[in-house]
């Protein structure tokens, strides 16, 4: 046994108050006796591993909690991989159709260029007109060929046109800002929601953004944008790794945070407002002072993703309006 590890108890833990959390606990005692250290990976092995003992109703309760956790991320990797490439490949039968094109051209305009050369050795009309029509039979069949090559660059197009808008429908970050976006936080908030609900464990979300007081100092769009990449930064840096911080548009920020009350959840936002009027950012040449309001929500009511976007949404105007740092839903 590993004397690093064979030190530790879990004695002082609080006792185990369910099926679950005893069998949580049994895998950390597993570890810790075999001198194994209980990092993520190692305890995520050892309690499939020991899962695999228990009977099938617990089993089944632990594959439905696990279910609701998990999402077709890997499906949705490979459809995207094979959106790419088939993006990729038509990208590449444009490139060539266009080299064609690029050639017709070249040969178009040396067939003129010794056209104008001959005609001005020719003096008979009828001589005239035949190397003209002569010129001109070239002249259409490199026409043809390239109405060919511009219908299939437009067939190409139109199909790769389609394959990115499947792309885009699909993607989960705010290139803006470095968050994910408005429908990836859907998903997430959907799925917790309904987590919160089968498992009755709490968990709560805020929203925030830049006080109407701070934007009436600005004045050009890329200062609004630069101060809210400030406030990205600040939440993706302060966040906890479980958070999950996107963009839902409009200078509009959210944070999940997973297995947190509505104090956890203030003190959250308490923290980032004083992050971000202590930090440093310079707009239009002067010195800025950020502020934020924020909304705060718990997930423990029966409600969809769109009831509780609609309270947050009401709770940020009431926080201007009444000049807070936030409003709690459910608050007096």
């Amino acid at each position: 046994m590993d004397e690093k590890y064979s030190n530790y108890t879990v004695k002082d833990i609080s006792a185990p108050s369910s099926p679950i959390e005893l069998f949580a606990k049994k895998v950390l005692d597993k570890l810790i006796t075999e001198g194994i250290p209980p990092t993520p990976s190692n305890y995520t092995l050892y309690f499939f591993n020991m899962l695999e003992d228990e009977d099938e109703k617990f089993k089944k309760q632990i594959h439905d909690m696990i279910s609701l956790e998990e999402n077709n991320d890997v499906e949705k990797d490979i459809q995207f991989e094979k959106d790419m490439k088939i993006s990729f490949k038509y990208s590449k039968e444009i490139l060539q159709h266009t080299a064609v094109i690029y050639k017709i051209t070249k040969q178009l305009k040396s067939i003129t260029s010794e056209a104008l050369k001959e005609f001005s050795h020719l003096s008979s009309p009828k001589m005239i007109e035949k190397y003209l029509n002569t010129v001109m039979t070239k002249i259409d069949k490199f026409s043809e060929k390239m109405e060919d090559e511009i219908k299939e660059i437009k067939e190409l197009y139109s199909k790769n046109i389609e394959i990115m808008k499947e792309i885009d429908s699909n993607t989960l970050f705010d290139m803006t800002y470095g968050v994910y976006n408005a429908k990836y936080f859907k998903r997430v908030l959907t799925k917790e929601i309904k987590s919160v609900q089968k498992f009755k464990h709490t968990s709560s979300f805020i929203t925030l953004k830049v006080s109407n007081d701070t934007l009436g100092n600005i004045k050009l769009k890329k200062s609004f944008m630069i101060i809210n990449r400030s406030i990205a930064k600040i939440l993706l840096k302060t966040s906890r790794r479980t958070d999950i911080i996107a963009h839902l548009g409009n200078g509009i920020f959210a944070m999940l945070l997973k297995h947190t009350d509505r104090i956890g959840a203030q003190k959250t936002v308490e923290r980032l407002a004083d992050i971000i009027s202590n930090s440093t950012v310079f707009i239009e040449g002067n010195e800025a002072e950020i502020k934020i309001v924020a909304a705060i929500c718990e997930l423990k009511e029966n409600k969809e993703y769109e009831d509780y976007m609609k309270m947050c949404s009401k709770n940020l105007q009431i926080a201007e309006k009444e000049n807070k740092l936030y409003v709690i839903e459910g608050d007096e």
